[in-house]
């Protein structure tokens, strides 16, 4: 009998060991099992105990301002428990606060308070979950508008790659928009001794080596460039490969806590998917900064120089390349650009791509985006000295009934400096922009459609990143303006129906 309870009791002592060795698999031995009273008796409170913080393999990154270590979690844990193991050293252990085991429902609204401690020192801190990857920056000095040494890295659950750092360089960039107080960035990689710079690949962005941090600060729906982004690259994939890629991110500066940013591909010569150029056949990218003006361009003495008077040329980087390169764009578009000239589709026709033209007219007049239209803010670019020259937008905040609300509803531009639809002396494209408008009626530009996108943005950012991002850079009304933008749109397409079915009419 007695025999039997032995067996019996070392049977149990089997199995609470198994029992042990699978909880320390899973939650790892630096668990604490301890109260918190009794870990702070005969303790040292000590700020900063450890250096950083690794959670489940993935790193974290620390808002020195507010001793908190922010953590992205996967979407897949959303709504349901989840394992958050501490990784530190042996002579560290933890423990979640309120809880007995680091298992955590998986909530964005407020941090999760622990303990940190060893046999002398113990550590308050928070972990904040967020759905949106994180991106933290480090330099050696204050960032500029020139470039300054960093240190780039991307951390995102969702990906195979899950931490991606490099070399980088950084700088403030914008015209109007860097005078704001929230910044944006372009962003550089580079080597590890910062001489060339590399290309990286990072979710689902291009491989290329620049990439730029959008503050959106004045936009307080903070989705106004997303959803025209995401529109123009449906509308234009009928015709082009040019696909710009964007996500929310939050971003650190030196562990400093930045806020809600949007990460997304610069306009380039690989983002638009160009060749290189050479002797023979040479493509370009030119940037429109300001209203054109053709003749003073065209009588520009210094042809090589590659900046014009509203004109930048971004690729290609070679001044042998200038000269062709002015002659291609100026000469091909001076006739579009001529106040005396009438816009007839000889002059469409001979000045652009007529697919492209014809949806960026589409997109800028439906859209309102009176920061762009065909006056500034655009990219124009080819593939040979022969091709046609295709347009691509950017930068498109002002758009939706940006400031203007419903007073920009019925804006029709019938002139060179609205976003036009209707072209007096150009029939045909006319035709065509009634046709092409009625086709992207059908699947683009439907409230259903555009519904969904809206919808997903608002569940992307209402986790608690609105929350955070304002607590830096003051209140703003997110959820009324991003309705606000729903609204107008719902107006737009009503009244641009309408307005189409007049022109037909006539």
């Amino acid at each position: 009998m007695n025999s039997n309870k032995l067996k019996i009791a070392v049977f149990i002592l089997l199995i609470l060991i198994l029992i042990f060795l699978i909880l320390c698999s899973i939650f790892g031995t630096s668990l604490s099992y301890l109260s918190i009273k009794e870990i702070k008796q005969g303790r040292k409170q000590k700020e900063n105990l450890i250096n950083s913080l690794t959670i489940n393999n993935i790193d974290t990154v620390y808002d020195k301002n507010n001793n908190i270590y922010y953590y992205n979690v996967s979407d897949d844990y959303e709504n349901n428990s989840y394992v958050l193991k501490l990784d530190l050293d042996n002579e560290y252990k933890y423990k979640i606060k309120d809880q007995t085991f680091n298992i955590i429902d998986v909530r964005y609204d407020e941090p999760i308070d622990i303990i940190i401690y060893n046999d002398k020192y113990y550590y308050e801190t928070k972990i904040q979950l967020t759905n949106l990857p994180l991106i933290s920056i480090t330099t050696q000095g204050s960032i500029t508008t020139e470039d300054v040494e960093s240190t780039f890295k991307y951390i995102n659950s969702e990906e195979v790659n899950k931490v991606i750092t490099s070399n980088s360089m950084i700088h403030i960039r914008g015209a109007s928009s860097s005078e704001l107080p929230k910044k944006s960035y372009r962003i550089n990689m580079y080597n590890n001794k910062y001489t060339d710079e590399k290309n990286i690949q990072i979710s689902n962005f291009y491989n290329g080596d620049s990439f730029i941090l959008d503050a959106n600060y004045r936009d307080e729906s903070k989705i106004r460039n997303v959803l025209s982004t995401k529109l123009w690259n449906d509308i234009s994939n009928d015709f082009t490969s040019v696909d710009v890629y964007s996500e929310f991110v939050e971003v650190f500066i030196n562990n400093e806590y930045m806020g809600l940013y949007v990460f997304t591909e610069p306009i380039n010569r690989k983002n638009l998917n160009l060749p290189k150029t050479s002797t023979e056949d040479t493509s370009a990218v030119i940037k429109m900064i300001g209203w054109v003006d053709i003749d003073s361009n065209i009588a520009y003495k210094n042809i090589d120089e590659y900046s014009y008077a509203n004109f930048e040329i971004k690729y290609p980087n070679n001044s042998d390349f200038y000269s062709d390169t002015w002659k291609k764009l100026l000469l091909s578009i001076r006739k579009y650009y001529d106040s005396e000239i009438k816009i007839t589709d000889e002059v469409i026709e001979s000045s652009f791509n007529l697919k492209n033209y014809i949806d960026i007219t589409i997109f800028n007049a439906f859209t309102s985006n009176i920061d762009n239209c065909m006056g500034y803010n655009n990219y124009f670019y080819f593939d040979t000295l022969s091709s046609d020259i295709y347009i691509q937008p950017w930068d498109m905040e002002f758009s939706y009934g940006f400031d203007l609300g419903e007073d920009r509803i019925s804006l029709l531009g019938y002139d060179k400096l609205s976003c036009m639809f209707y072209h007096q002396d150009a029939p045909k494209t006319n035709q065509l922009l009634i046709d092409r408008y009625w086709s992207l009626r059908k699947n683009i530009l439907t409230e259903e459609y555009i519904n969904v996108l809206l919808d997903e943005y608002i569940n992307n950012l209402s986790k608690g990143v609105i929350i955070r991002d304002s607590s830096v850079w003051g209140e703003y009304a997110w959820e009324k303006e991003i309705e606000e933008v729903r609204t107008w749109i719902h107006k737009r397409l009503e009244f641009f129906d309408d307005y189409i079915e007049s022109l037909e009419n006539e």
